[in-house]
């Protein structure tokens, strides 16, 4: 069995895959809120926010259905600058931040698991709970964040793109259907959330594993207990924790044109709370 892969790759493959919407950020200053780029970046988004996210409920290697959900809320950052509004880049730029946090300790689990059972086939992994608790509880949490589940700090910013969604930018076809396609696309990332959780931590023992699963070295969990704990306190607290990394890194795309915004937890009983809980109940009663 090779040897696990050190956290300094996985950081590289972070950047690697946020370097296009690095550049699209960079742009957005100069570009957003011409007919062109809201339509070639809004299309482009929209469709890989949607197909994303539906290819990742049926891939079988953990891997994989990471690296599609990846491809989905990379649409997701994508659609909110296309929108042309200051308040959607900010909700990009926080995005951004966010699914680094919790899709990197989700491939790191992911890695763990494949190290310490011999494989990442989903169709061959069950119960892993029992053997690998405090690996399967951190990967859980991650889930709930990638899902968008309240407190944590996917949860925010999920809930700052349907702000955005159904806010009326441009009158046309596209802009009136991006509500519909995000709530179909959170559907999507909570059902695959949830397949991620119960196909590999629950159900039955696992069955001819190439190795007898188990806990890592704390060594290796150390990275995930640190990207966890962020979600958490980020979630709770975020204007205490990431609101100064996030007003900074704000400023330095849009300058004078930075709007004022909230990272309140609680907004209220509003449309954008309301379309995430049809995501979570609807996603969980189909799981």
């Amino acid at each position: 069995m090779a040897a696990p892969t050190p956290v300094s790759a996985y950081l590289h493959s972070a950047t690697l895959v946020k370097a296009g919407v690095f550049l699209l950020i960079r742009l957005w200053p100069v570009m957003a809120g011409t007919d062109q780029w809201f339509w070639i970046v809004g299309l482009a988004g929209l469709s890989t926010l949607l197909l994303g996210a539906y290819f990742a409920i049926f891939q079988q290697d953990l891997k994989g259905l990471l690296a599609y959900s990846t491809i989905s809320h990379l649409g997701l950052i994508t659609v909110l600058l296309s929108l042309g509004s200051p308040l959607a880049a900010v909700a990009a730029i926080f995005h951004t931040m966010n699914h680094a946090t919790f899709k990197a300790s989700l491939f790191m689990a992911a890695g763990i698991i494949d190290h310490e059972t011999g494989t990442r086939d989903m169709q061959r992994l069950s119960g892993l709970f029992k053997y690998m608790p405090i690996t399967a509880t951190l990967a859980m949490v991650a889930s709930a964040t990638m899902a968008g589940v309240p407190l944590l700090n996917g949860f925010l910013s999920k809930e700052m793109f349907f702000a955005e969604a159904i806010e009326t930018h441009k009158y046309n076809l596209l802009d009136t259907i991006t509500p519909y396609v995000a709530t179909l696309a959170s559907m999507f990332a909570v059902t695959y959330s949830l397949r991620f959780i119960y196909h590999v931590f629950f159900g039955p023992p696992p069955q001819d594993l190439p190795k007898t699963p188990h806990e890592p070295p704390h060594w290796m969990l150390a990275p995930i207990y640190f990207l966890v704990f962020s979600c958490l306190v980020v979630g709770v607290i975020p204007t205490l924790t990431i609101g100064p990394f996030l007003h900074t890194a704000v400023k330095s795309v849009l300058g004078d044109a930075t709007p004022v915004y909230s990272l309140a937890v609680w907004h209220g009983w509003n449309l954008p709370l309301f379309m995430s809980l049809i995501a979570l109940s609807a996603a969980s009663g189909c799981s």
